[in-house]
């Protein structure tokens, strides 16, 4: 938990003046909750009346991280097993560390588990330079590849939810996370009734998991793994049906080239494992355990994120490519604050790049608190 008054002076200051933090509807069913500066755990089941008993809040105990619930409840403050659930907003999490992009150990710093001195990062194995020992926590700063690599993830959720479930445009809301993804927030109110059993089946569907090959007309021949095609009269031209065609370049008139196909793999079994390759490149990587929990307390829009000191962002779905989370949610004054850094870090903010390998650096305020809330820096 970052302990620095400077973090906790920045952020004041942000909840003082902010003008991004937004309200969720149905505010007074909703569960409210928020970390501290420097105190383990979390502080939940509050409920706020109004937007200015919020702001009140955020200005008074300046937290290191906002959160409300998705569900909605009769009573957001009781024990869960009393709260009387009502449903839930369907909500997703795009996490850039679940990509697990090439790029990312060239700047994932690693972090001393046992006296926290932080190193450049490293190809080698890792052993601490002042204590010796070989366990660390890595810390990343994305780089452009990352940021687009969840642009690309993100963009591809959208294509699924307005093409293959038919959700309107407009009940899509989509944030930068504040640190290194995207959180969706989905406003369709005929979603809500949904249990964690039916939300994992929705999450199964989005990822690709479980796609039969019957359902694009691959069968099995009985006793063998021999296969023969008949394609679903429905046909080949929507969803995942339409995915695979596409991938396979076939159509529904293209039974002897699917056949040829299925018998170049090497039979059904051979072609179902294929099958599921594509499936798992096609589908959506999303944080399955966020979308189930009907009961998960999830970061506020427009309020900041402890691990990076950036602000959990709005954007808008038609300027998504344009979106640059290092200018956009960098949100933060600049205030000038002298920092010590831990290990020569590079991070570009606001347009300025900064490129620190001297030990204490004074530096604006949103910058040092980046490099202090990734655990790089203590303030000096």
């Amino acid at each position: 938990m970052i302990k620095s008054e400077a973090v906790k002076a920045a952020f004041r200051e942000y909840y003082f003046k902010q003008k991004l933090v937004e309200a969720p509807d149905n505010m007074d069913q909703r569960e409210f909750g928020y970390s501290l500066f420097g105190i383990p755990g979390m502080v939940r089941h509050l409920s706020f009346k109004n937007p200015g008993e919020l702001t009140a809040a955020l200005v008074r105990e300046v937290p290191s991280d906002v959160y409300c619930s998705n569900a909605l409840y009769r009573f957001p403050t009781l024990p869960m097993q009393e709260k009387q659930w009502q449903g839930a907003d369907l909500i997703f999490d795009i996490d850039g560390k679940d990509l697990h992009l090439p790029c990312v150990p060239s700047h994932s710093y690693p972090v001393c588990s046992n006296c926290g001195q932080a190193s450049p990062p490293v190809e080698k194995e890792y052993a601490c330079p002042a204590c010796g020992n070989k366990k660390a926590e890595y810390v990343s700063i994305p780089c452009g590849k990352c940021i687009d690599g969840s642009k690309k993830e993100a963009a591809r959720l959208v294509e699924f939810l307005t093409g293959d479930l038919g959700i309107a445009k407009e009940n899509i809301h989509v944030f930068f996370s504040g640190n290194n993804g995207f959180h969706f927030h989905i406003s369709d109110g005929s979603y809500r009734p949904l249990d964690s059993q039916a939300r994992s089946d929705l999450v199964g569907y989005l990822a690709g998991v479980g796609l039969i090959a019957e359902s694009i007309g691959v069968r099995r021949s009985p006793g063998s793994d021999l296969a023969f095609v008949k394609f679903p009269k429905s046909g080949l031209d929507y969803g995942w049906r339409k995915r695979i065609a596409e991938e396979l370049d076939i159509s529904a008139s293209s039974t002897i080239r699917l056949t040829n196909i299925v018998k170049e793999k090497g039979g059904y079994s051979a072609f179902k494992a294929e099958l599921d390759r594509i499936t798992r490149q096609l589908g959506v990587r999303i944080d399955p355990q966020v979308t189930t929990d009907v009961h998960r307390v999830f970061r506020m829009p427009g309020t900041l994120n402890s691990k990076s000191g950036l602000a959990k962002f709005r954007c808008s779905l038609d300027r998504l490519d344009s979106f640059d989370p290092f200018v956009d949610a960098c949100v933060l004054g600049s205030t000038k604050v002298q920092v010590r850094m831990k290990t020569h870090a590079k991070v570009k903010l606001k347009g300025q790049t900064f490129s620190i390998s001297k030990e204490e650096a004074e530096l604006p305020a949103f910058a040092a608190v980046y490099f202090i809330c990734k655990g790089l820096a203590e303030a000096a």
